[in-house]
């Protein structure tokens, strides 16, 4: 996991913001997502290359691809978008469930 501390944060507010995120990301600029509480988390983190990491209750490093599934999920069509973006830049993804977040990084 990466330091994450000083990614830029973007509020997903009903995806308003997945342009901007979707463009830090084709930029390969590492960019954390902050989601809505009451998101549903559940992915096959193997299906996606997944590297658990039980400690934090994360998945680290998977494929953007996971957005996929997620958009699917929560049905926020938007996050399509920001996968494809991730597949353009090669950009890797953890998701933190418990801080209701999203991480985009190399």
């Amino acid at each position: 996991m990466m330091a994450s501390d000083n990614f830029p944060t973007v509020d997903w507010q009903d995806g308003q913001n997945a342009d901007r995120v979707k463009f830090q990301v084709r930029h390969e600029e590492p960019v954390i997502l902050k989601m809505p509480v009451g998101m549903n988390w559940t992915v096959n983190g193997s299906e996606f290359e997944c590297t658990p990491d039980p400690d934090k209750g994360m998945q680290c490093d998977c494929e953007g691809g996971l957005l996929r599934k997620l958009a699917e999920l929560n049905d926020m069509p938007e996050l399509n978008e920001i996968a494809d973006a991730c597949e353009y830049s090669s950009s890797r993804v953890d998701i933190d469930p418990a801080g209701a977040r999203i991480i985009v990084h190399d």
